[in-house]
């Protein structure tokens, strides 16, 4: 008899499993909150910058001269910098969001691939922004730290040309991971149906991406997406975190 309860609870293990979601508590709320953190500085960093003009343009007409009239000015050369360092907050949150994206999904025989996907892909991904970031403001970081340095406006618009480039492969990558995590809980549960759809979208917009790499406004403007899907995604998870929370602690005030 006993052999046989052994085996009737083995045979329910992977069921009670699959209805466990992974990230639950305080993990769940760090994931949101780091969520939180990263779209703040992610749009710090890239619609905020645009506003105040962090660089010229470099895709147009008579960028060169630009370029090299903005750099003469030492309080843009400091702003530059201002937004250099600001950039790596992304990195301090997007790591504690994407450890957390790992174990969204709810339990499922995909639960280790979908973990390993999302590891691969956030740190192509990351590598990719820290790329990108050296070439749009390292060379203001270069002006300020090398007092014999000659500016060259070609190099300049090379590398904030090749900025384009390594984005692009980081967040194909990204795209990956958004539409695996979607389609992941789709499968097995731990997003709301119309965010794991909207997840594939956005991700595979973002796979794309690359073909509009030569047409820089229509490039910046595909990424948008990404950062609805990066809040709601948080939201989401702040939200219900909390509504467990009150249901738990409602739970013990009736027992």
């Amino acid at each position: 008899m006993r052999n046989s309860r052994d085996m009737n609870s083995d045979q329910r293990t992977p069921l009670a499993a699959a209805e466990q979601p992974l990230l639950d508590g305080k993990a769940r709320r760090l994931t949101g909150w780091c969520g939180i953190g990263m779209v703040v500085a992610i749009l710090i960093n890239g619609p905020l910058s645009v506003v105040v003009k962090r660089t010229p343009n470099y895709w147009e007409a008579g960028a060169g001269a630009e370029v090299g009239t903005y750099l003469e000015a030492q309080a843009n050369v400091d702003q530059m910098v201002i937004f250099f360092a600001l950039s790596n907050l992304i990195f301090v949150f997007a790591i504690g969001f994407f450890a957390g994206l790992r174990r969204i999904a709810h339990q499922s025989d995909l639960s280790a691939w979908i973990s390993g996907v999302v590891s691969v892909g956030s740190a192509l991904f990351l590598a990719g922004g820290l790329v990108s970031e050296m070439m749009s403001t390292g060379i203001a970081v270069v002006l300020r730290s090398t007092p014999d340095y000659q500016l060259d406006v070609n190099a300049v618009l090379l590398l904030q040309g090749l900025w384009a480039a390594a984005m692009a492969q980081g967040q194909v990558a990204l795209g990956v991971v958004i539409v695996t995590v979607s389609a992941g809980s789709l499968r097995a549960g731990g997003l709301p149906r119309w965010l794991a759809w909207f997840g594939i979208v956005v991700g595979l917009v973002a796979i794309f991406r690359p073909l509009l790499i030569t047409q820089i406004p229509l490039f910046l403007i595909s990424f948008q997406p990404v950062f609805i899907w990066f809040a709601a995604v948080s939201v989401f998870l702040l939200v219900t975190g909390a509504r467990r929370r009150a249901a738990a602690a409602q739970g013990q005030q009736v027992g």
